[in-house]
């Protein structure tokens, strides 16, 4: 039997080598973030963990996993972990809600967003008594991924602001050339 460990190269970017260490355990990390302040690399990253695990035990695993990213990324100055429960059940839903009004309504938060060329696919789904909203936006094709995450999350925010009754809220860009409605 052959077990591979993924070990990332000193000439790799640091976000691949942070990355590997995750891997190598088994773990997922995102939103790995990197700043330079005054010469030492400060990292910050969400990690997910099994949401049955207890706080304690989580934190286990995030000091191991730290040691072990500071032991293989020795440039690091600093890293700060954000632990999310990743699920581990399948939530059963209540029904699939139509809403007209909450629907024009984020509609009409969207228009004033001008990277968003459509809004369509909306579904409002009831999930132990809380409201899901998921969307289709359209966005010009060229527009950079950090541009569209910066304003998926801004309008994901003004949606729960102004719908306080949403409990999550899950947008899909997609290019203008592939919108398939």
């Amino acid at each position: 039997m052959v077990h591979s460990s993924p070990r990332a190269l000193r000439s790799e970017n640091i976000f691949d080598r942070i990355r590997a260490v995750a891997t190598r355990n088994n773990l997922n990390v995102h939103d790995v973030s990197v700043q330079d302040l005054e010469g030492k690399l400060h990292v910050e990253q969400h990690l997910e963990l099994d949401e049955r695990l207890s706080l304690k035990d989580a934190h286990e695993e995030v000091t191991k996993l730290e040691s072990e990213i500071r032991r293989d990324v020795p440039e690091i100055s600093s890293i700060l972990t954000h632990i999310e429960s990743e699920p581990s059940t399948i939530e059963t839903g209540d029904e699939i809600v139509r809403d007209a009004k909450l629907e024009r309504r984020l509609k009409a938060i969207a228009a004033h967003f001008p990277e968003v060329l459509d809004m369509h696919d909306i579904q409002v789904k009831r999930v132990r008594d809380r409201l899901y909203v998921s969307c289709h936006c359209t966005m010009s094709d060229d527009l950079p991924l950090s541009r569209v995450h910066d304003t998926s999350t801004a309008l994901e925010i003004r949606f729960k602001q102004e719908a306080p009754e949403l409990f999550r809220v899950l947008i899909h860009p997609e290019p203008r050339t592939d919108n398939r409605r």
